[in-house]
């Protein structure tokens, strides 16, 4: 029988810390400077038998341009300016109809905007359903822009399109972990990618003074800022995974505070895992920096998982 019982002492929900007999997960140097059309890295870190490794790649650098234009820009502000925008173009041409524009708290039904109608009685009705539609539509279309989709009232990363967006940005680093892998099977190339994300420094995103940002890096932008949060590692993981374990595949789970990354490789005793849709995904914490090799999680990590409180989000691209 699976047990999802075999752990890494550390806490859920943020980074993992160190305890005795756990290792840490150790990048030793940094290199990254911009040569025209490219960007290069050369990154350095202890993998999990505590060996070095060393991988340069290069990223195109109007993709890290890109990604960190959509790291920055994404605020519930501006989309209330984008909703009401909006709005007003579709009130535009009416001419017996007035729109006033009430910003309101968020909720499930305005994201902070909402409106009321003033004028022929019988023109109303109409007139508050085009509004209604226009603002779901502004709603999903502003959000969608920056890789994020609208569950009820509460606006999620979205793992698929973010995961699909990044996979070819992120080839060159996957084949340059693949080369270094050598002759590693899949469980191997699967720990190599592993401990080279638990190795970037974990930040929660959340100070936009020092980050500039918003509570998810792009894969991009994670290996600009050499810094990230769970869900932004375990992103950037799994487009890497497409290269190293091109014939599997991987989904993130979330739970409360953390999410985690799984790929359908064979279990092995003593595995953490979830499932979906009949297929087991072996769990990897990708967040650090506690050194979590494939299959162990965290105590309350393995406590959400054994109370089936986590989602899991198929990442098929």
């Amino acid at each position: 029988m699976l047990s999802r019982r075999n752990l890494l002492l550390g806490t859920a929900g943020l980074a993992l810390p160190l305890v005795p007999g756990a290792a840490e997960a150790r990048q030793l140097s940094y290199e990254h400077h911009r040569e025209g059309a490219l960007t290069r890295y050369r990154i350095r870190w202890l993998d999990h038998m505590r060996h070095e490794r060393d991988v340069s790649f290069t990223i195109d650098s109007a993709e890290i341009d890109q990604a960190r234009k959509l790291f920055h820009d994404f605020s519930l502000a501006a989309m209330r300016d984008f909703l009401e925008a909006e709005m007003r173009k579709t009130a535009a041409g009416w001419t017996q109809i007035k729109l006033e524009i009430q910003r309101q708290a968020m909720s499930d039904e305005s994201f902070g905007v909402g409106f009321r109608v003033i004028g022929p009685p019988q023109l109303l009705a109409d007139a508050t359903r085009q509004l209604k539609q226009t603002l779901e539509q502004a709603q999903h279309r502003y959000v969608a822009a920056y890789l994020r989709r609208i569950d009820g009232n509460t606006i999620s990363v979205d793992y698929l399109a973010a995961t699909r967006r990044y996979v070819r940005t992120m080839w060159p680093l996957a084949q340059a972990l693949a080369n270094i892998a050598g002759g590693a099977d899949e469980r191997g190339r699967v720990a190599l990618g592993l401990s080279f994300v638990q190795a970037i420094p974990y930040d929660q995103l959340t100070d936009r003074v020092r980050v500039g940002g918003y509570d998810f890096a792009p894969p991009p932008t994670l290996l600009e800022l050499n810094r990230g949060d769970c869900d932004s590692k375990a992103v950037a993981l799994a487009c890497v995974l497409r290269a190293l374990t091109p014939n599997r595949l991987a989904a993130m789970a979330t739970m409360p505070g953390h999410a985690i990354l799984g790929v359908d490789v064979p279990w092995q005793e003593g595995d953490a895992w979830v499932r979906r849709d009949g297929r087991v995904f072996i769990a990897l914490e990708t967040a650090g920096p506690a050194l979590a090799p494939v299959g162990r999680v965290a105590p309350a990590t393995a406590q959400f998982l054994d109370a089936q409180r986590f989602s899991v989000w198929p990442l098929r691209t």
